[in-house]
């Protein structure tokens, strides 16, 4: 009686002890990177002019398209493969686009980015994705808050 006890005890230690052996994959470097309301605005314009191939100020559904495929083929070569709306897009749309979106992640309004913001936006990401592959519908985003115009 006391022998499938204690066998099982010991096999509950052993793998504890197996799981306890393994250690997390390191944190990102720029996890604890603050980022401001300009890095925002500059990234925005870095992407822009990236994707503005023939560079006339406006990124074409073709444009962004071939941007989001080379992007796409890059992720896929990293880590194997993993199962637009047809209008011009101005400089000016795709920043206001960008600092929308900083506004949405920029909770407490201070013009910056903390990691618990970060993580706060890839987990509402995260949950917004459930049902991507038919699970169930995709929640909407919420909108900017009023008070987000700077």
């Amino acid at each position: 009686m006391k022998t499938p006890i204690l066998a099982a005890a010991l096999g509950a230690l052993l793998l504890s002890g197996a799981a306890a052996a393994q250690t997390p994959p390191p944190p990102r470097p720029d996890a604890d990177r603050i980022v401001t309301r300009q890095d925002a605005a500059a990234e925005a314009d870095r992407r822009f002019a990236e994707m503005d191939t023939n560079r006339d100020g406006k990124i074409s559904s073709d444009e962004r398209r071939a941007f989001h495929d080379a992007r796409r083929a890059e992720r896929e070569a990293r880590r194997g493969h993993r199962g637009g709306k047809d209008r011009e897009w101005t400089q000016a749309q795709f920043r206001e686009r960008a600092m929308k979106r900083f506004d949405r992640i920029d909770t407490n309004h201070d013009g910056r980015i903390d990691a618990q913001e970060r993580e706060a936006a890839r987990m509402l990401m995260r949950a917004r994705r459930v049902g991507h592959n038919g699970d169930g519908p995709m929640a909407p985003m919420p909108p900017a808050p009023a008070d987000a115009k700077r």
